[in-house]
């Protein structure tokens, strides 16, 4: 009889734990989508974010795009800046739309220069060093993958004398994804293609969800996705939270328990009407020093940079068949110029490596960032993290693709 006393005690007690550590977890996971529990595996889609993405951002081939003709007002600490797109999707120039154009850029967020002005670009500026019209093609988030087929759709409307494909470092960490979701929680609406290298050769899986319609049902294709997205065994399944709460909450106990304390701190301090401000960005800090350390250790890895650069020796490839000069251009994020500051430079043995590439021109803007003595000053956002580049940061990005233009005779 004492035996069962005691096991329905201890059951009652693990009860009462799991309960305990069940309504943290729910409450902080409402509050901070980074700290992921078993429902956030197949999150219900907004019907009214979708709406809106499908509107102003879904591309059946590439997942997203920036739209034609579209204008959109972002708030920074630096105040609200404006973009808009042209009639081809580009992002405005003013003055210089109607020059020629003979550079065209493909990329990322930093290729498309988000936090600035549209005269605040580093392709504007870029624009007025060389006299010809820098069409920006960048898109938000992307991939050298998804920025690769963007260009080989776009160049026959849109052909240059150069292109320049513009990418973060993390862009390694972007060709292994097919739902942003798995790398980036709460992304929900992002679903892309990506490469694979079957018998030596780039295989395209394509954007799972290449149909509208597609995002009602999108349970219905989770096991190719899974099967596909490097992130979803190697990271998602490892800092999901399920039952047992108490338990799997210890598998990353370092994240998890720093989410939740700066959580709670954060909202106790709300709920007393004290100011939370200097503590407000804590809990990203922990997840942007994670992205870092997996792409730090994705450049050690000799199956995704090979993956990497297939992809770039494929953009060399279409640079030479139709008979334009190729550059690709590393635009590093804050902390990617901090870490390599105070430790190693954890791409520059891949860069080393592309350099053997004939006809591939390669522009680290890293060496350069790295003699600069204020640093805040190139990026928008004055903490650890940095946000995109500032005015001052676009400038020196174009007075160094202008120079090394130069050097050689462009």
């Amino acid at each position: 009889m004492e035996y069962w006393l005691y096991i329905i005690i201890i059951f009652m007690i693990f009860i009462t734990i799991e309960l305990i550590f069940r309504s943290i977890i729910v409450s902080v996971n409402k509050k901070f989508q980074w700290l992921i529990i078993d429902k956030d595996e197949r999150p219900i889609l907004s019907e009214d974010g979708l709406k809106k993405f499908i509107a102003h951002g879904y591309d059946s081939e590439l997942g997203w795009i920036r739209k034609p003709d579209t204008r959109h007002d972002e708030k920074g600490q630096n105040g609200i800046s404006i973009w808009n797109t042209n009639s081809k999707g580009a992002r405005n120039n003013p003055g210089f739309e109607n020059l020629n154009s003979k550079i065209s850029c493909y990329g990322d967020s930093f290729t498309f220069c988000r936090n600035v002005n549209d005269n605040e670009t580093w392709e504007h500026y870029l624009s007025k060093l060389k006299e010809t019209n820098v069409t920006n093609f960048g898109v938000g988030n992307y991939g050298i993958d998804q920025a690769l087929l963007r260009m080989q759709r776009e160049y026959q409307k849109n052909k240059t004398e150069t292109v320049i494909l513009g990418v973060v470092p993390d862009t390694i960490s972007r060709i292994v994804s097919v739902w942003k979701h798995y790398y980036e929680y709460g992304n929900t609406f992002g679903f892309k293609p990506r490469f694979i290298i079957k018998n030596n050769q780039l295989e395209l899986i394509q954007n799972p969800i290449d149909e509208e319609s597609k995002f009602h049902k999108f349970e219905n294709y989770l096991d190719h996705i899974k099967e596909n997205d490097f992130f979803y065994k190697n990271k998602f399944r490892k800092e999901m939270i399920c039952f047992p709460y108490c338990v799997t909450v210890l598998k990353n106990v370092r994240r998890n328990f720093a989410i939740i304390y700066w959580i709670l701190k954060i909202q106790s301090l709300k709920n007393s009407k004290k100011d939370f401000s200097k503590f407000e960005w804590n809990p990203m800090k922990i997840i942007m020093r994670i992205n870092l350390e997996w792409r730090i250790k994705l450049f050690q890895d000799k199956q995704t940079t090979t993956l990497l650069k297939k992809i770039v020796e494929e953009f060399l490839m279409f640079s030479q068949k139709n008979h334009f000069k190729a550059i690709l251009m590393i635009l590093p994020q804050k902390d990617d110029v901090n870490f390599i500051k105070n430790n190693f430079h954890f791409y520059e043995k891949f860069l080393k490596e592309l350099s053997n590439l004939d006809q591939l021109q390669i522009i680290d803007a890293t060496k350069d960032f790295l003699q600069v003595t204020n640093l805040d000053s190139l990026y928008s956002e004055k903490n650890e993290y940095g946000g995109h580049y500032s005015q001052q940061g676009n400038q020196k990005i174009a007075s160094i693709i202008s120079y090394e233009l130069a050097k050689n005779g462009l």
